[in-house]
This record gives structure tokens, sequence and C-alpha cells, in this order.
């Protein structure tokens, strides 16, 4: 009995350790949301743990995809190359990784490019920023990303809730056979 009752214990402790171990992003060049002003060559995005062959990534510029020459999983880091310059405009970087965990994680890097456009070779002029459409378009992928970990930690919690009823459960019951 006492057995039973130490590895019901074990398990409400290690559970939500557990759920809780899944590969965050903690680095990406380009940023969330970055102004980018000079050519990228390649993508990288950082993640906490090891990722998996499987990952991937798609460059996504006004709803169509932009090819990448090649994308490669290197231990906790995919990175995508370019073949070619990015024109100015709005990005977003797709991404959808296999952890070591074994969980599939996604999600979305917005940035922008503002490179300088070059009229002719003697003059130089500066694309005009509209400052607020960059700031909508800023603020609706914040609180789009901010939905998604929200959303992540809302079923992490759920998750050990559950774990922790049916726990109770199982101890009310096995405490209610002992009398």
């Amino acid at each position: 009995m006492k057995k039973l009752l130490f590895l019901l214990i074990s398990m409400l402790v290690m559970i939500p350790t557990i759920a809780s171990a899944h590969t965050e992003i903690t680095s990406s060049n380009p940023a969330a949301n970055q102004v980018v002003k000079e050519d990228l060559k390649e993508i990288v995005i950082t993640y906490e743990g090891k990722i998996e062959s499987l990952s991937t990534m798609k460059l996504v510029k006004d709803g169509q995809e932009k090819p990448l020459v090649s994308v490669t999983p290197k231990d906790n880091q995919l990175v995508g190359t370019l073949s070619t310059p990015l024109e100015n405009g709005s990005y977003t970087i797709q991404w959808n990784i296999a952890g070591e965990d074994g969980h599939t994680l996604k999600g979305e890097i917005p940035f922008t490019v503002q490179k300088e456009v070059k009229l002719d070779q003697k003059t130089e002029t500066k694309v005009p920023v509209k400052k607020e459409e960059t700031k909508k378009e800023n603020v609706k992928q914040v609180q789009t990303n901010k939905q998604a970990a929200d959303s992540s930690t809302n079923m992490k919690t759920i998750i050990t809730v559950a774990i922790v009823v049916i726990l109770v459960i199982g101890l009310f019951l096995l405490f209610r056979r002992k009398r």
C-alpha cells in the first residue's frame, strides 16, 4: 500500500516537469519584428534543446512562399539558406520542428526588409517607412505570438490540473478501500 502511495506521489511531482520540457526558441536572425536593412544570406533559428532532422521552415511574403536553397537542422539550430537577396517588404518565417522529446512545435517569426533603393548610380534614396502600417503589423504579430504562447501555457496548466485531479481521485479511492 505504501509503495502505491509513493508511486502516485512521485508521478505527481514528475509529470508537470515532463510536460513543460518542450523546446522553445532562444533567438533568431532575423529576430521577431526586426527591420532588416542589409542583405541576408541565411535565416537562423536557435532553440533551447536539440531538434530532429524532420524540422522545417518556410519564408512567406504576401501569402506566397519564397524559395530557400536549403533548410538544415544542426543540433539546436534550424538554418535556411537564401538563394537571392530579399526585396523590401514584410516577411514571415513559418517554422515547424520536432523536439528531442518527440513533440512537434510550430510558430511564426515576422520581420521586415527595408534596404536602401538605388535610383541610379549617382543618387541613393531611402524608401519612406510607413510607420503606422508597420506598427499595426507588428502589434498584430506580437498579439498572434502572445496568443500562441498563452495557448501553450494554458495547455500545460490543463494537463497539470488533470493529472492532479486524477491523482486525488486515485488516492481517494485507495484510502476508501482501506476503511
